[in-house]
């Protein structure tokens, strides 16, 4: 390992740095104070700090600085905390997205966070004990450092991406398995990088890899930020207008416009409060969201605004018909009240409208839909 060797790797380091300080200073600008972003920046953080010390002690590895057997421990040493850290800021930040009841609990998290401290104390006590054991007077590594240097970390991330999987697994809903699924390949990934550049590659295969992962995750989740409703999850109003603007008439294809309205939404939340209000939102855009998953039919389901919501069904000969979709709807949200034991009555107003020619546009067939939806309303 020469002087193009270092050029290359702290290059890499560098470029890594500043793209992942570009996605921490944004986030904070954007930063909701929510759990998991709070978990997120900090699992960031900890990948900036590592990447700045492994480029440290890549200068050492490649003669570029004195070899001071003080520094080669420290930046060693440093790796090693840092890796943990991310480890264990990964596993919490996926814990605090898909909302696992363990991190509210002060014991939990110290017994989660555990591995670390009595690693730590281990490496420590062996290097006082006796400074070659980790490192020889030519300072290299034991081999018996690496193994331990990716343990706690290894275990952190096993645990997320099986927590997630398991979680994709129990979940009923195709978005929260994906979701699910998603958030799991972020631990997934971390470590097929590492185990790529220390088996196969002599290169920063880890310091690229992660950063490309953490670029695609923010941006995936930027758009989820973008295009869905925070509170049932469903494509907020935005979205709704963008699909709507894709949408032509076909003679192949039959397409309907549903629009969906809880009724006496004011009262339950003058009776019972916003938050129950909030629930029954949530109870009804369940409702929807199994329908949708439910027919052949293709759709797209939205909340369009309040206690609105919108349905746009593409559907052919043999699929299911705008009545029995309105069939559907109503016999799972009756499941869901019953199953939710509520105190009221949760129902839909519904109107649909057809696209009806070439002539015809979507916004018109919207306003049909809504007068529509009205009338049952009065009804």
């Amino acid at each position: 390992m020469g002087f193009d060797y270092f050029v290359f790797y702290t290059e890499a380091s560098a470029i890594c740095v500043i793209i992942l300080l570009m996605i921490l200073i944004n986030d904070r600008i954007y930063n909701t104070k929510q759990e998991k972003q709070i978990w997120f920046g900090r699992a960031i953080v900890m990948f900036i700090l590592y990447f700045i010390s492994d480029a440290c002690w890549a200068a050492i590895v490649s003669d570029q600085v004195p070899k001071i057997r003080f520094f080669a421990i420290l930046f060693n040493f440093t790796n090693y905390i840092l890796l943990s850290l991310m480890g264990y800021g990964m596993f919490m930040f996926i814990a605090a997205t898909e909302k696992m009841a363990f991190r509210k609990s002060l014991l939990a998290r110290l017994l989660i966070f555990s591995p670390i401290v009595f690693s730590t104390l281990f490496i420590t006590i062996s290097y006082c004990k006796d400074p070659l054991y980790w490192l020889s007077e030519d300072l290299v590594l034991n081999d018996l450092y690496y193994p331990l240097m990716i343990s706690v970390p290894s275990c952190y991330l096993m645990a997320g991406f099986i927590l997630s999987v398991k979680y994709a697994i129990k979940s009923e809903s195709k978005a929260e398995k994906k979701q699910f699924l998603f958030i799991g390949a972020v631990p997934f990934s971390v470590g097929a990088f590492g185990m790529i550049q220390v088996v196969a590659l002599n290169a920063p295969t880890f310091c690229f890899g992660c950063t490309l992962m953490w670029l695609w995750f923010y941006i995936e989740n930027m758009q989820s930020l973008i295009s869905v409703d925070d509170l049932t999850h469903l494509n907020n109003r935005g979205e709704i207008n963008r699909y709507i603007e894709q949408i032509e008439y076909s003679e192949d294809k039959d397409v309907y416009i549903m629009m969906l309205d809880i009724d006496k939404f004011k009262s339950i939340n003058d009776t019972y409060g916003h938050a129950e209000g909030d629930r029954a939102l949530m109870i009804a855009s369940d409702a929807l969201r199994r329908t949708c998953e439910q027919i052949k039919a293709s759709s797209f389901l939205g909340r369009y605004g309040g206690d609105e919501f919108v349905i746009i069904i593409q559907t052919s000969e043999g699929e299911e018909s705008p009545d029995q979709v309105v069939s559907i709807i109503r016999k799972l949200l009756s499941q869901n009240r019953e199953e939710s034991k509520l105190r009221y009555d949760l129902e839909f107003s519904i109107g649909y409208d057809k696209l009806r020619d070439k002539n015809d546009t979507v916004t018109d067939c919207l306003k049909r839909a809504d007068v529509k939806l009205y009338r049952d309303k009065h009804r």
